[in-house]
């Protein structure tokens, strides 16, 4: 008896929206993204282990304008540490747009043990459970928006222009344990309510650890800057100390050291050069969203329709290896 091989039915293309639950598994590698796709209200989209998502690049020519994947309903993409999921360009080096949670279902929000190269994850009145991924190579890597409390921990997050851009007073995330090295700001904070930040590794962020644009003042609780002199962490926070008119950011010190009151060098300081309009994905969150041409997506059924298979796996930090 003569055994043939049996190879995957990818590439799968997607441009029609999601209406109804479904499952993305690997025989289908790589799930194209060729447009904005939006998971609607009721549907769940889940997707298996060693599951590839490609995004193709934008046409508009800027970075980052590359289809998004908008989860209205829910998303559950739960790796494991052999396979992780990977949302990824389809042509290496380009950026494309976000995984959009958009007012999603919080019990169905999950991105577990994914690698996220390239694209943004965003929160807008919606509450993700994000841990054991690494969020690497875009301009914003985590944007938290109106009335968002997503959970985010023990993560890496790398290589980004920033690591967690915080814009409402109505966003409060927690932020717990996570990795956040090599981006050009590892947090931009534009306003936020009360967030939870800490047991993270903050640290080689190359021009500032966190800049905060806010007029509120921010304690941040048992993270880690690599350092153990006040001074030189505060040199790595842009706040109150470099222009009165921002809050402070608070952090612990060692014993028999005091916390900065002032740095001599505050008025030499270079002030962030963050250009806003370039982090914001899928137009600013404060807009009013643009889907109205997106609509027609709910009425139609997606192209590919496999049974709903939700499973439960531990979160896996092995998936960090493949940066």
């Amino acid at each position: 008896m003569t055994l043939s091989r049996v190879w995957a039915a990818g590439p799968t293309y997607i441009h029609d929206g999601i209406g109804a639950s479904t499952t993305w598994t690997p025989d289908g590698n790589p799930y194209i993204i060729q447009n904005d796709i939006i998971v609607a209200k009721g549907a769940v989209l889940t997707i298996a282990p060693g599951t590839e998502i490609h995004f193709v690049a934008g046409t508009s020519g800027k970075p980052g304008d590359g289809p998004n994947l908008i989860v209205e309903g829910g998303l559950r993409a739960v790796g494991d540490n052999t396979q992780p999921i990977s949302f990824q360009p389809d042509v290496t080096g380009n950026l494309w747009g976000a995984i959009y949670f958009y007012g999603s279902d919080p019990a169905n929000s999950i991105l577990q043990a994914c690698l996220v190269k390239g694209g943004r994850i965003v929160c807008n009145a919606a509450s993700p459970m994000i841990t054991g991924c690494a969020i690497y190579g875009s301009q914003s890597a985590v944007e938290v928006a109106l009335n968002s409390q997503p959970q985010i921990i023990h993560n890496r997050i790398t290589a980004n222009g920033v690591g967690f851009v915080l814009i409402s007073d109505t966003s409060s995330p927690v932020i717990s344990n996570n990795e956040i090295y090599n981006n050009k700001y590892a947090f931009y904070l534009k306003d936020f309510g009360t967030p939870v930040i800490s047991g993270n590794h903050i640290y080689n962020n190359t021009s500032y650890n966190i800049v905060n644009y806010s007029p509120k003042s921010l304690a941040l609780a048992d993270n880690d800057f690599r350092q153990t002199d006040p001074n030189l962490i505060a040199r790595t926070i842009y706040d109150g100390l470099y222009n009165p008119q921002l809050g402070r950011v608070t952090f612990p010190v060692a014993s028999g050291m005091s916390a900065p009151t002032q740095l001599a060098s505050a008025a030499s300081q270079a002030k962030p050069n963050v250009q806003e309009e370039d982090l914001w994905s899928y137009g600013r969150p404060f807009d009013a969203m643009k889907i109205s041409n997106l609509e027609a997506q709910k009425k139609k059924p997606s192209s590919v329709m496999k049974v709903l298979a939700v499973g439960a796996t531990a979160v896996v930090t092995a998936v960090l290896l493949f940066l």
